[in-house]
């Protein structure tokens, strides 16, 4: 069954982790590497849709944290732009590039013993791993993926910061 909550309260919940899979990357580029390759039209087109849609439904990340690859900056810099938030405030971490998902929680769990709503921009199968981690029950959409390109799953915690993790809203952008 699919998965999308058409409204978001992001100032309800103690703790919020956002995690964001990369946009869609250009398989079909010169990039000399995996780690240079970057966005596809449809990526640049999607990663300020999720910019825009974050905008619209709550407060801004206290902070954002990413892999370096070219596509994940891209994204995040699509993002952040839509956002208004502050690139230069980004945090890039090397670790995120092909991380599991234990590696992705261990460092959203760092970011959020400081802060209230992290974002995270990292690259599958991590993401799925660590929003599986976070949020057991979790269901792809209906077409069978759980964190496509560009997909957004909101995790929250409750008013009193502890307890297990919900999942809120897992958003693609062919649903906007």
């Amino acid at each position: 069954m699919g998965r999308h909550f058409t409204a978001v309260t992001f100032t309800m919940a103690s703790k919020q982790l956002l995690l964001l899979r990369h946009a869609k990357s250009d398989w079909s580029s010169d990039a000399g590497s995996d780690f240079e390759r970057p966005l596809s039209a449809r990526g640049r087109h999607d990663a300020p849709r999720m910019g825009r849609w974050l905008a619209d439904n709550g407060d801004l990340p206290d902070a954002v944290v990413g892999s370096p690859s070219a596509r994940t900056t891209e994204t995040i810099e699509l993002v952040c732009a839509a956002l208004g938030y502050d690139v230069e405030r980004v945090i890039y971490d090397r670790r995120l590039y092909h991380a599991s998902g234990e590696q992705i929680r261990e460092i959203a769990d760092a970011q959020l013993e400081r802060r209230r709503r992290v974002l995270v921009v990292a690259h599958n199968p991590g993401m799925e791993s660590a929003l599986l981690a976070y949020c057991p029950a979790t269901e792809a959409f209906d077409d069978g993926k759980l964190m496509p390109t560009c997909a957004l799953a909101v995790v929250e915690w409750g008013g009193d910061g502890g307890g297990d993790a919900r999942l809120r809203t897992l958003m693609r952008p062919s649903l906007l």
